[in-house]
């Protein structure tokens, strides 16, 4: 089997398994890798496609808890923020899309962990909700993230991690379709990746067994540890996309 699908499968497992461990990650994990695996728009949307798939399978289980006034808000101000970040990636070249890719996952990662020592708590206000929203649907629409964004409002508005995490995951089922619309209005079939029916199985696959082996993980492994995986994934990720869209610069 080509090395190369082994490592996308291999990626979507992992971001499987950190979103139903963290309530979040699967594009924070798995989005960089994929970037690179795949030509940089059907990298985005393969991502947003698994982050859809991903976030429904959760929903099941974390229905009940999840704020839908909030989620609302936040969708509404995502599905404003997802054109542009569509758009912008879709006129910019290949190494400049991993650049900005890179560049945006390493920067939210950090003002993140910064957030969560130095952020002031202020209250979830409909339009503190809705630009957090925005934020997260350009970053969802243009690198195929959004998470940080929306971590950063749950940490300085004190949102409780339970409530938080679930309703992510309706959250993240829209931001995700209207990514993937908006790539596909600005870039076409070419926006779709090009692959073979049994690779979408085993991709397919590897979502639920992430899923499965999410769940048995989060049983044993403290959810604090859990996520310090996750961030080292993810600066891995946004690291190697950064460097990969920089070698393309200097050997163009």
């Amino acid at each position: 089997m080509d090395p190369v699908v082994v490592l996308i499968v291999v990626f979507v497992f992992v971001g499987a398994l950190m979103q139903r461990t963290t309530g979040m990650g699967f594009a924070l994990v798995a989005g960089p890798f994929l970037v690179v695996l795949l030509d940089p728009v059907p990298g985005v949307v393969l991502v947003n496609l698994c982050g859809v798939v991903s976030s429904t399978i959760v929903l099941s289980r974390t229905f009940r808890e999840i704020q839908w006034p909030r989620a609302w808000v936040m969708a509404v101000g995502a599905l404003v923020g997802t054109v542009p970040g569509a758009l912008l990636t879709s006129v910019l070249p290949g190494w400049a899309v991993h650049v900005f890719i890179g560049v945006l996952v390493v920067a939210a990662l950090t003002v993140s962990l910064l957030g969560s020592r130095y952020a002031r708590p202020v209250a979830p206000t409909p339009g503190r909700t809705a630009t957090a929203g925005f934020f997260s649907g350009f970053m969802s629409g243009s690198a195929g993230v959004g998470g940080p964004a929306v971590s950063v409002y749950a940490i300085m508005t004190r949102w409780e991690q339970r409530p938080f995490a679930a309703t992510l995951q309706p959250y993240f089922i829209i931001t995700g379709i209207a990514a993937v619309v908006a790539k596909v209005l600005f870039d076409g079939r070419h926006a779709i990746p090009e692959l073979p029916v049994v690779i979408w199985l085993a991709i397919l696959a590897a979502l639920v067994l992430g899923q499965v082996a999410g769940e048995f993980v989060s049983r044993v492994l403290p959810v604090g540890i859990a996520r310090i995986i996750m961030i080292v994934l993810a600066f891995g990720g946004g690291l190697l996309t950064l460097v990969i869209g920089l070698t393309e610069v200097f050997a163009g």
